[in-house]
């Protein structure tokens, strides 16, 4: 899929609206996105798991998690680290609350053929959170090749 400049700067944009709603909530990107994905995969998770997962190290998600657990959002397990219901929350308001401010964000702007069409996505719920991180992850990209 091809992304212009005014595309990537406007995610760029957009992560930085994630990161400060995330911030807001008291957790940093890293926890969010360890909490994201713990209630994706509901059960006790490895500290393996979770890092292959997210690509990450496991010494760089350990501490991490203890700040998920001392927040009482996750649990240590015997076999590894469970969301708890006040995580399962936390991630719902967290999520919410950030596609809110993206599409308020969004609509403040001038309106380019990209941003309308990222309005009208919002507005009828077909972009969110899940899709900016997919989009970030992707990174800039060419104009697709015939």
């Amino acid at each position: 899929m091809y992304r212009s400049d005014d595309d990537i700067q406007l995610l760029t944009e957009l992560a930085g609206v994630l990161d400060q709603t995330v911030g807001a909530a008291g957790l940093s990107s890293g926890s969010y996105l360890i909490l994201r994905d713990l209630v994706a995969h509901p059960g006790p998770n490895a500290v393996a798991d979770l890092s292959e997962r997210l690509g990450a190290e496991p010494d760089e998600l350990a501490p991490l998690c203890q700040r998920l657990v001392l927040l009482r959002m996750a649990a240590m397990r015997p076999n590894g680290i469970e969301v708890t219901e006040t995580g399962v929350g936390k991630a719902a308001t967290i999520e919410h609350d950030a596609n809110e401010a993206m599409r308020a964000y969004v609509t403040e702007r001038p309106h380019t053929a990209t941003v309308y069409g990222l309005v009208a996505a919002m507005q009828s719920g077909r972009f969110t959170v899940e899709d900016l991180l997919e989009f970030l992850a992707q990174g800039p990209s060419d104009a697709d090749e015939g």
